[in-house]
């Protein structure tokens, strides 16, 4: 876990100290300096206009990490409102969350995207939004999941018998146990909403330029991938170190829920 944190940290300074560290701006355009190779002068190369690649991966990273971000806590809001209707709403109610659960992850998120993409304008918000719509389902079921099982036990059943609404059930007593779990899906969804951005940029679904994200930066090398390999390598790298950053601190809060749990099971 200590790998991620510090790896998470070196990828988030990077980006938010983009305008200190990089070269020069994402968009400055240098006909004269077009797909030169990484060197002492452009650490990263530069692309096929001369842009400079570091400072378009630097200032990229503010956008996916941005975006990823507001995708995800969208997502976990989404998914831990309607999971918790899923476990305490009323009877009318928990079938129809089920059957949406089960509609949404059965629905392939890239079909959406061209679904919705098609009919409206390709931006950062409405990528947002895809993003909601495509993970809400997955943290919907697991908070439905433990919310269900903490039902069952004597301490709700208390609170039931002392008059306590299920508002106030759910709220201040099954959610604290539920927070753990959430924390955890917070990081695997991080990551998995960075590859979302990427694949949608690189798609020209997501970030439109001239915004830089790693997608999108991506996008624009695809071209040259046999002649000028850092276009695409380099912010692919910067998506790999950035998603396994997420997943080692991911299973790194999962071990400590697990043997969190099994001290409380052992009292």
């Amino acid at each position: 876990m200590s790998t991620g944190v510090v790896l998470l940290t070196v990828m988030v300074v990077s980006a938010i100290a983009a305008p200190l560290l990089a070269p020069s701006g994402p968009t400055a355009v240098d006909l004269s300096s077009v797909k030169l190779s990484p060197s002492l002068d452009h650490w990263f190369g530069t692309d096929a206009i001369g842009r400079d690649v570091l400072a378009r991966v630097l200032f990229g990273g503010q956008v996916s990490l941005l975006v990823a971000s507001a995708g995800m806590v969208g997502s976990l809001t989404l998914g831990t409102v309607m999971g918790m209707l899923g476990a305490f709403g009323h009877r009318f109610v928990r079938p129809v969350v089920d059957r949406a659960i089960d509609v949404q992850l059965a629905f392939p998120y890239v079909l959406l995207a061209i679904a919705i993409t098609s009919a409206v304008r390709p931006s950062t918000p409405v990528l947002i939004l895809l993003m909601v719509l495509a993970a809400w389902a997955g943290a919907a079921r697991v908070v439905r999941s433990i919310a269900l099982q903490e039902r069952g036990k004597d301490y709700v059943k208390a609170a039931e018998v002392i008059g306590a609404s299920k508002l106030r059930i759910a709220a201040f007593h099954v959610f604290p146990s539920v927070l753990p779990s959430l924390m955890v899906l917070a990081a695997m969804q991080m990551a998995a909403m960075i590859v979302f951005e990427a694949t949608l940029s690189f798609l020209g679904m997501g970030v439109q330029p001239p915004t830089p994200s790693w997608g999108g930066i991506m996008l624009d090398g695809k071209n040259y991938i046999t002649s000028a390999w850092w276009l695409t390598s380099l912010p692919g790298l910067a998506i790999v170190v950035t998603s396994l950053s997420l997943v080692l601190i991911g299973d790194g809060l999962q071990a400590r829920t697990d043997a969190a749990r099994l001290r409380e099971g052992d009292e």
